[in-house]
């Protein structure tokens, strides 16, 4: 089944049109159904949660990892204990370490780069001596058979 953003979804009912089953199934899938998907909003203090059940709170979504069903506390919100677990954190930690592995391979290949470019340098510069050795090779060579041409029919 296809999850479809909002405008997707608006364009449905476009012109008094009626949803098919199927789409109406994609609507339903395109939701936040907070049973299903074990959604509370935001923390609160008091309320009673069990393994899975995911809140929002300071800037982050949170599972409860205890086993046991637990009452909020306000002196134990997530992030001060093992009873939570912040998915955002997580995936944070992740976006920090990819982002310090792309800026080390950038540094890498910036000097991976200047290496080549160097290589490059000196590799035109043999060719350059290369082909002017050839050059110098050709004409001392069609100069000394033009030489025996002209000298042997002398």
């Amino acid at each position: 089944m296809t999850l479809r953003n909002r405008t997707e979804l608006k364009s449905l009912f476009k012109n008094k049109s009626r949803l098919s089953e199927s789409q109406f199934a994609e609507l339903i899938d395109s939701t936040l159904n907070k049973h299903d998907d074990k959604f509370y909003g935001l923390w609160q203090d008091g309320r009673t949660y069990q393994k899975g059940d995911i809140v929002y709170y300071q800037g982050a979504l949170w599972e409860m990892q205890a086993e046991k069903e637990i009452c909020a506390k306000k002196d134990a919100p997530p992030g001060t204990g093992s009873d939570w677990k912040s998915l955002l954190k997580e995936l944070e930690q992740k976006v920090n370490t990819i982002e310090q592995n792309l800026e080390k391979l950038g540094k890498e290949f910036a000097e991976y780069k200047q290496q080549m470019e160097l290589r490059l340098e000196k590799l035109l510069k043999y060719l350059t001596f290369l082909t002017l050795g050839i050059a110098i090779a050709l004409v001392w060579l069609f100069g000394g058979a033009i030489y025996q041409l002209f000298s042997g029919a002398g």
